[in-house]
């Protein structure tokens, strides 16, 4: 019986070094980031979004593999053997590789992909943002509590505000207004609620946090952004409620 894969500083001006057009992922290649004097700062991994056909930054991507029977599986950490579809992490792109098909011509073979798959991967997408929480708290570089919270962003030293989705507005707004006044201000996560919130950092009630800065930092920014393509990370009533009252 054949199953499916399991799913499972200062900032610089960059200058991308193009390697031309990727065809696909046996040709992807990595492509280097050099500052303005022309110093190598990093590597890029670039795939073809096949739903678009540009080739772009593979955090941006969710990639996808196929079972022996032609089930296919989202591979959100790019990890699963066999070879892999990318496409960009928002709900348009996938939708536009289903209903056209693209995922059977690209892999050159008929491909059943499920009703609920854009529902997956949104799911899955939450799950490793959650998972990438717990991990911050237990390396020390989660704070709880309102009062801990907001000296941590009056401090500078808050890189993301996360604010249970359902929390109390009174205090939220207080947070989101002292955000918004540093310089740079910290991202702001909204998205789950406190039931999620309490699950992933292992605390009772848990409704107002603050990532410190770290090595989680990049790892959760980037899974946020391919988060944004399915779901607003706030809610858009926060960005005016949030101007009306000081820190």
């Amino acid at each position: 019986m054949t199953t499916s894969p399991n799913s499972n500083n200062e900032p610089a001006h960059l200058n991308l070094i193009d390697p031309g057009p990727v065809a696909d992922e046996a040709t992807g290649v990595e492509v280097l980031c050099e500052d303005s004097r022309g110093r190598i700062l990093g590597r890029i991994l670039m795939r073809r979004d096949i739903a678009s056909g540009r080739s772009v930054d593979a955090d941006g991507l969710i990639r996808f593999v196929v079972s022996p029977d032609g089930v296919l599986t989202p591979d959100l950490a790019h990890k699963l053997p066999g070879r892999g579809m990318w496409v960009a992490s928002d709900r348009a792109s996938l939708e536009i590789a289903i209903k056209k098909n693209i995922f059977s011509r690209a892999a050159k073979r008929q491909i059943k992909a499920g009703p609920d798959l854009i529902a997956l991967v949104h799911d899955l997408l939450r799950r490793r943002c959650l998972d990438l929480l717990g991990l911050a708290r237990r390396e020390g570089l989660i704070i709880n509590g309102f009062e801990k919270v907001l000296a941590a962003i009056k401090g500078g030293k808050c890189a993301w505000l996360i604010e249970a989705s359902n929390g109390a507005e009174d205090g939220r707004k207080r947070l989101l207004a002292a955000a918004r006044s540093q310089n740079p201000a910290p991202e702001i996560c909204g998205c789950f609620d406190n039931d999620a919130l309490s699950v992933a950092l292992g605390q009772e009630n848990a409704v107002h946090a603050a990532l410190l800065p770290g090595r989680r930092v990049q790892r959760w920014a980037a899974e946020m952004q391919r988060l944004a393509g399915f779901e607003p990370l706030i809610s858009p009533s926060w960005a005016a409620s949030s101007r009306e009252d000081g820190p």
